[in-house]
């Protein structure tokens, strides 16, 4: 794709691939930072000849840096490079950190919520009080667990999280506690859904609040090698009863516009049978959005990528009744699924990637978009010499094929890759 108004998008993510090749699907020149600066993060893939999509543009101008931690991008060797974007937009682990959001925008034009609307919706207690007043079905939560509570029907959560990192289980010395860094919330039985939803400025027929896109979460999977309430992949986009989705998206439309949002956004849902309880917040781009992506063929969608549909909608420019229109989740097909698992090392040890894991690794590239029916790639790929510490992840495993399907591939392909490296912790 071309870029024609020579666009300069700045990503900042715990982990950027993903909407690096989304920003550069919809054409716009990239500077990244994330904390892997993976293999097919830096570019490396374009020139690899794995791909069958490396022409999008002739000339890609990517330029991705490493972190260590959110704080190191105001640096002024960083700031310098910040300031010759555009626009920026975050994904994951930034919007636990409004101050810096607010520092970066002094530097370049933030696409989404600003730090203001961050700091607001991190207290999640308060948001979901908000929309039991306004006669929506939540789970009770608080910030102090009543001294005669039974521990064992609540999650103790942190407001500082992301991917359910943070989340644990409540134990007898929580009972009649309180924390500002943490939060109480009774669990409730269901399976892990989210909803992906765009936001525009303007309230009414040109503007408001659609819900685009609904996935299957993966959580705790042990197959993935992830510890408990840890995100770990994504399946859909998924069809979804009408009643459902209108119960869905009118709790996104309320949050929307009592909060102000735009953009591409997410809330996390735990299904019982009928009803849907919003569990999280996720006000920025979100893992299960890669998603959409990866269903997104049609070039005569008004939008060309995820990236393309938030930056539309955060600068005014999307038709939002015709994306209403095109948006039938009620009507999807089954069959035209995709998966996205996340590959934890769940060995004892720290183990070094060496040249012939990394090459086994770099054969199976694909994105997410040119996946075939049954076919499996990999995404993420970390570095030559690269060291896995226990609990990292170590790749992205990406298939297309049927809802029934898609998870037993999963589990194989992602198996396969975890006893590679336990078996190379061994040998090292």
């Amino acid at each position: 794709m071309d870029n024609p108004q020579k666009f300069r998008l700045l990503i900042v993510a715990a982990s950027a691939r993903a909407w690096i090749h989304s920003a550069e699907i919809a054409g716009f020149d990239v500077t990244a930072f994330d904390f892997f600066s993976d293999w097919d993060s830096r570019g490396d893939g374009e020139s690899c000849g794995c791909s069958s999509q490396v022409s999008w543009r002739q000339d890609p101008t990517r330029t991705v840096v490493r972190l260590e931690c959110f704080e190191d991008l105001l640096l002024q060797k960083n700031l310098d490079l910040i300031s010759g974007c555009d626009y920026a937009i975050f994904a994951g682990g930034l919007e636990n950190n409004p101050s810096i959001i607010e520092a970066l925008a002094s530097h370049v034009s933030v696409l989404g919520p600003d730090a203001r609307q961050h700091a607001r919706l991190s207290d999640t207690v308060k948001v979901l009080t908000w929309l039991k007043t306004m006669g929506y079905q939540v789970p009770e939560s608080s910030c102090q667990l009543g001294a005669d509570a039974s521990p064992r029907e609540w999650l103790k959560k942190s407001f500082r999280s992301s991917s359910g990192l943070g989340i644990q289980r409540a134990t007898e010395e929580d009972a009649g506690s309180e924390s500002r860094l943490h939060y109480f919330q009774r669990e409730v039985q269901g399976e892990n859904f989210s909803g992906v939803f765009i936001s525009m400025p303007q309230i009414g027929a040109d503007g408001g609040t659609a819900l685009v896109g609904w996935t299957r979460q993966l959580v705790n999977e042990q197959w993935c090698g992830a510890g408990e309430f840890r995100y770990c992949g994504s399946i859909g986009p998924l069809p979804i009863q009408e009643s459902l989705k209108e119960q869905i998206e009118t709790i996104g439309c309320a949050i929307a516009e009592q909060y102000g949002i735009v953009g591409a956004w997410g809330i996390d849902f735990l299904v019982d049978g009928s009803t849907a309880w919003p569990v999280d917040l996720n006000i920025r781009l979100t893992a299960s959005m890669e998603i959409i992506d990866g269903g997104n063929r049609d070039t005569s969608t008004l939008y060309r990528s995820v990236v393309d549909l938030h930056v539309l909608a955060c600068l005014g420019n999307l038709d939002m009744q015709r994306l209403r229109r095109s948006t039938d989740l009620t009507g999807l097909e089954s069959d035209a699924c995709f998966g996205k698992s996340i590959v934890f090392y769940d060995g004892e040890d720290p183990v070094r990637i060496t040249e012939a894991v990394h090459r086994q690794l770099v054969s199976q590239w694909r994105l997410i978009g040119e996946l075939e029916p049954g076919q499996i790639g990999v995404a993420d790929i970390p570095n030559e010499g690269e060291l896995i510490r226990p609990g990292q992840p170590i790749c992205t495993i990406l298939v297309k094929q049927d809802s029934r399907r898609v998870v037993d591939i999963l589990k194989l392909a992602t198996e396969g890759i975890r006893q590679t490296l336990l078996q190379l912790g061994s040998e090292q």
